[in-house]
């Protein structure tokens, strides 16, 4: 708590008195200018911006008066506006009794103004438009930036000023959002990432501001403010005030508006907010000084790895950018190719990866260099020996000096790079280019090419950084799960074990010795840097193909080629499915088809690696029909690359060392799974229940056993016996080069073709109408999170106006349900509502919320903002429904980017089979027919279970250990508000009631005709009359956390016993009812409605073809009656039905069995091949 960080005015002098380059000059070269109609003043860079040659973006530097520089940028084509916003302070300066108060404000800035007071304003004006928020903090930088349609920048930008200028930071949104920041805590507690960060910080030195907690918890903020009796609100206030200056802010705005007409907005809206000076602290020291170097730390992971993290501390590197010297360094250590440090680790069998390079973990003042490298089991066991071999090659580095002709071969590939640039997303562009402007060296006609470019070729300055890699200067942290010694430690904010010891005598005596290995080398000149830049299409007057050309459909080959017309650069974009029928027609064979191509990329590393550093990027990786290649990047290679990686990949012989090494891989990646996040192992079974085959990854760990080496080679040996080759060549392509492509594939390939039979198509599981439940406990013991995902299934995906109508209502749904569940009740960090549409099969509603709370209790509370949804799309205005169709479409017409969008795009329609390549253009013409009466239908026809003839839901729920999961007896007996009630009052330390007593206690209450407040009252005085040696302070605790008003505690019992009086008095609050016959009273009559075969299914109840016209509810009823089955059988495979007419179930594929595939979609156009 009496922490104080020694801060300094300028910068120290680095080690040995190297100086820092000149600070950039912001004052040379800007002219003073005036804004527009307002006359308002300010500066304009008048020099050389450096732009890229393919750059189609126009760009204007200029500081306001009040020294707030931002980088102003007009697109023409963009559909998408958007700002960023990054102020030059983060977690460093965190006071030391409140950590996480800079990552707390980043929260709180987002919740009203004084212009805008409304605490939900700013989103939901960006939600009606098409766009999102988010932010994020960083030791040195808090960035905010937002999207929107391109028409809403102004208003935006409006809004989104008054974070700087007025805050509010209410009292009520400050003790809310202390939840959310613990939330995302808690989210992260089980993150390996997570984990050793927070461990760096807690070994660095205790002097700097380095070693503190950054996120922030209850503890931290809330907590650490009643401990010293002052207002956490107050402090925040404090904080804002002091370090948000506009002298450390620096702004990006994107539009498609005039520079001009930006320039006015911004100058008018971003100048009053005040220049306090440089505000940002600058600290004394580095995190690792001569006390925290000589390290050897052992870390506890949650999940299997083997990590080996070799630290150095440097001086700040950052400065030196013309140069990038660690970029050099970084380039040559975790280089992979022959004579590499990784290819002698993988000779050995000690490692399967290695990443170099300058740390993240960086700010103004200090900087680290990192070896990480991903170990084996032997290598573990060996970590001695490759800390010598990587220290054997840093040594060699040292030896011969930095090599002009290295730097020249990165400088050259930087410049290709910039040259001929893709597009990419506005808001990435303005993040990046946001914070890259906060390097106070960095001159202004530097900032758009730093990324990319290496100016200059300093040997004195790359020996001087290459000498801090020395063993005096180093931490060595092994990450693994299990260790032969005892860990002494226990951090305290993760409760991560470690232990600490020197660095063993005899390793730093080797390591201070010369070491030599004649297997390393420095890497041979790369061959893979283009050479042939010319662009083949150079008529820019022709408007582009809508499609790509079907050159050749015939057994065995579908062909795609499209010429680039678009975007004009010597690019390519190669991507082909080999679909054969063993890869995935089992469990067994999906992992051998897996470890296969794990072991085919590692052998393929030392010749693809210059590939990649030349911009030349390829994947091969195993899909449910079989194998995906693509290749994507400068063209002139690809031809080249691609015979390479077939000719291996058809003659492919297992090395015995990759099978041992790779097949422990690939169980420790399988038993890896169980630790994600709930809403991730919500999201898989949602998945697999939804699709028609799909091995989970317990299904795989039951047979993962059987791999053998044997197995797999004569696996790999019959793959390709028989294959369909799925192919589009896309960009600096000719007619001829794809044809030549496609015979390079089939020849090499050499496969008799897959009759169309025996393809594996995609299909999806069709529903019964009717609730279902799927039950799971959550596999990671210590997570204390728990998930709900919901899906309310609203028709068919081969509905083309439906599927309209639920991306406009999915898209007006999503800030109403953030903004009420997250930022209003808090249930949890990740909350949010979309929508999926399964290829032939069902369209849903998807809404998720990862809890700490109870299940049951998030489930009910979805189903109350679903059930009053329904009122905002009866009094939804006509200009706010316009609006909302206006984003959707703006949404919809995106322009494209780059060629990997475009390919994207096309290649989703062929892939899936539907070939609808004008289904934008489709959609855009049905969306101009909806109106907003049509909201209202679609909702009652499919959401509203009061009025759906064939209501359809399915609940895939993940339970924390830590929350008692109900029986199937409790199931049975109580409703699930009941269930969710328990749960929370469990929550908040209520643990002397049964469910039996809760729903006694809600029943006396509604027959007494109690108040909420008195049940309330009564609850309380139960629970206090059964405390029994609890102390008088924690009873005292308890109580106030289920009377605050706005308890989850309260919020359940009023919803409880609101249930219960509509059920009392007849009222139809009515769960899963649809028409009365989706599940029906006794069980017996849900009714089965799909059409069994893909490509003209409609919407649920079986009647709305695929045209869009729908169908009477009548005619809805009538089609539910005559496809009756009995679900009362359910019961059979363990299912159990609930008070609610729910249907829950625990074994996932049990159920799945019982229901019909769809089949493949029809195609939406005739394919006629070009050539036959």
């Amino acid at each position: 708590m009496g922490r104080v960080f020694e801060t300094v005015e300028q910068p120290p002098l680095q080690k040995d008195g190297k100086p820092f380059p000149p600070l950039a000059d912001f004052e040379t070269d800007f002219v003073e200018r005036t804004a527009g109609k307002t006359g308002l003043p300010y500066y304009e860079f008048t020099g050389n911006l450096n732009k890229s040659e393919s750059d189609s973006r126009e760009y204007r530097l200029i500081r306001l008066p009040n020294n707030l520089a931002v980088m102003v940028i007009h697109d023409s084509t963009c559909s998408k506006a958007c700002a960023a916003l990054d102020v030059n302070v983060g977690s460093l300066a965190d006071p030391p009794e409140f950590q996480g108060l800079a990552h707390f404000c980043e929260h709180l800035l987002f919740m009203g103004t004084k212009k805008y007071p409304k605490e939900n304003e700013y989103n939901s004006y960006l939600s009606s438009h098409g766009g999102y928020s988010n932010a994020y903090t960083d030791l040195e930088d808090t960035c905010y930036y937002y999207e929107i349609t391109y028409d809403a920048l102004e208003g935006a930008l409006d809004r989104f000023s008054q974070f700087f200028i007025d805050p509010l930071f209410t009292a009520d949104c400050t003790d809310r959002e202390v939840k959310a920041v613990d939330s995302e805590h808690k989210k992260n507690i089980q993150s390996d990432m997570w984990r050793q960060f927070q461990i760096e910080k807690e070994l660095s030195s205790p002097s700097h501001p380095f070693s503190m907690f950054a996120t922030g918890t209850c503890e931290t903020l809330s907590g650490a403010a009643k401990e010293m009796g002052v207002d956490l609100r107050d402090r925040l206030l404090q904080f804002h005030s002091k370090y948000y200056s506009a002298d450390i802010m620096k702004l990006v705005v994107v539009g498609r508006d005039s520079l001009d007409q930006l320039t006015e907005w911004i100058v008018t809206k971003f100048s009053p907010i005040l220049s306090k000076g440089l505000t940002k602290p600058l600290f004394k020291g580095h995190p690792m000084t001569s006390n925290e170097t000589g390290k050897l730390v052992r870390v506890q992971s949650v999940r299997q790895q083997r990590v080996l993290d070799l630290t150095f501390a440097l001086p700040d590197v950052k400065p030196y950018y013309r140069s990038k010297p660690t970029r050099y360094l970084g380039s040559l250590v975790g280089h992979e190719a022959e004579g590499s440090v990784l290819s002698l680790l993988k000779k050995r069998g000690w490692a399967t990866s290695i990443v170099s390079g300058r740390s993240p973990s960086a700010a103004e003042g200090f900087d680290m260099f990192k070896v990480t490298s991903n170990l084996t089991e032997l290598g573990t066991k060996h970590y001695k020996d490759v800390i010598r071999i990587i220290f054997a090659f840093i040594q060699l580095l040292l030896g011969m000096k930095p090599q002009k002709w290295v730097q020249d071969e990165l400088r050259r590939i930087g410049e290709i790079e910039y040259q001929f640039m893709e597009k990419n997303e506005a808001v990435h562009l303005a993040t990046t280019l946001a914070s890259t402007m906060q390097n106070r060296y960095l001159a202004p006609e530097a900032i758009l090419p730093e990324a990319f470019v290496i100016h200059d070729f300093d040997q004195e300055l790359g020996e001087w950084v290459q000498g801090f890699l020395n063993p005096d200067n180093l931490r060595i942290m092994l990450i693994c799960q299990d260790f032969d010694v005892d860990l002494d430690k226990v951090e305290k904010y993760y409760t991560i074990k470690y232990r600490v010891d020197p660095i063993p005598d005899d390793l730093m005596k080797d390591l201070s010795g010369p070491l030599f290995y004649k297997d390393l080398h420095i890497p041979a000149p790369n061959q893979f840097i283009p050479e042939d830049l010319t662009v083949k299409n150079i008529d820019r007057s022709a408007e582009p193909a809508k499609s790509p050309a079907l050159l050749k459909l015939k057994q065995g080959l579908e062909l795609w080629h499209k010429q680039d017309d678009r975007f004009f650069l010597p690019r390519g974009d190669l991507r082909f499915l080999i679909e054969t029928p063993r890869g995935y027609e089992s469990p067994l064979n999906s992992i051998l088809n897996q470890l296969f191509v794990m072991i085919f990329k590692d052998s393929m590393a030392e010749i693809t690696y210059d590939a990649q550093v030349a911009g030349l990027w390829f994947d091969v990786r195993e899909c449910s029909e079989g194998i995906f290649v693509h290749i994507d990047g400068f063209n002139d290679r690809i031809p080249r690359l691609l015979k390479i990686i077939l000719e291996a990949l058809r003659r492919f012989v297992v090395d015995d060392t990759q099978f041992e090494v790779y097949s422990l891989e690939l169980r420790k990646r399988l038993d890896n799974v169980r630790h994600l996040e709930p809403y991730n192992h919500s999201q898989s079974n949602a998945l697999f229940l939804n699709q028609g085959v799909m091995w989970r990854y317990s299904d795989k760990l039951k047979v993962v056993d059987l791999v053998s080496k044997e197995r797999l080679q004569s696996f790999i040996d019959t793959l390709f016996e028989l294959t369909r080759v799925q192919m589009l060549a896309m960009g600096n392509f000719t007619e001829k080069e794809a044809l030549d492509i496609a015979d390079i594939v089939i020849d090499t390939m050499d496969s008799k073709p897959l009759p169309e039979y025996a393809r594996c198509i995609y299909r999806s599981i069709l529903h019964d109408p009717g609730c279902y439940a799927h039950h799971e406990r959550m596999p990671d013991d210590a997570n204390v999170n728990s998930s709900v995902d919901l899906s309310i299934f609203t028709g068919m995906t081969d509905n083309k106006r439906e599927r309209v109508v639920l991306d406009l209502v999915s898209l007006i749904l999503q800030e109403p349900y953030f903004d009420k569940l997250r930022t209003k009740e808090q249930l949890g960090y990740i909350i949010y509502g979309s929508d999926r549409k399964y290829i032939s099969g069902h369209m849903a509603l998807r809404l998720l919320v990862q809890s700490e709370s109870s299940p049951a209790y998030v489930s009910q509370r979805i189903e109350h903002f679903v059930r009053g949804f329904r009122q905002r799309l009866v009094d939804i205005t006509q200009k706010k429904f316009e609006r909302y169709a206006t984003s959707l479409r703006v949404n919809r017409e995106e322009k494209l980017k780059n060629l990997s969008e475009e390919a994207n795009r096309f290649w989703r329609q062929i892939n899936t089979g539907y070939y609808e390549f004008d289904r934008i253009e489709h959609d855009m013409k049905i969306l101009k027919t909806i109106r907003k009466e049509d909201l209202l239908e679609f909702w009652d026809k499919y959401v509203n279970k009061e009025t759906a003839p064939a209501y359809m839901s399915l609940m895939a729920t993940m339970w924390s250990t830590k929350i008692a999961q109900p029986t199937d007896d409790e199931l049975e007996q109580y409703p699930e508000i009941i269930l969710g009630l328990h749960g929370c009052l469990k929550r908040d330390g209520v643990d002397n009631m049964s469910l039996a007593d809760v729903s006694r206690l809600v029943e006396s209450a509604v027959e007494d005709g109690k108040t909420e407040a008195e049940a309330l009252d009564q609850l309380v005085d139960v629970y206090e009359k059964r405390v029994d040696d609890s102390s008088e302070q924690s009873v005292k605790s308890v109580v106030e956390k289920i009377t605050k008003q706005e308890s989850y505690v309260r919020t359940a019992l009023e919803m409880a016993m609101e249930a219960k009086r509509a059920t009392t008095t007849g009222a139809t609050a009515a769960p899963c009812n649809g028409t009365q016959q989706c599940n029906g009273a006794n069980g017996s009559s849900a009714k089965h409605h799909h059409a069994a075969s893909g490509g003209v299914g409609g919407s649920c109840n079986g009647k709305s073809p695929a045209n869009g016209t729908t169908t009477t509810t009548h005619e809805a009823e009538e089609d539910v009656e005559a496809l009756t089955r009995d679900l009362s059988s359910l019961k059979n495979i363990g299912a159990v039905k609930t008070p609610d007419n729910i249907w829950v179930f625990r074994e996932a594929s049990s159920f799945k069995a019982t229901l019909r595939q769809s089949g493949s979609p029809i195609p939406a156009i005739p394919l006629v091949p070009k050539y036959t």
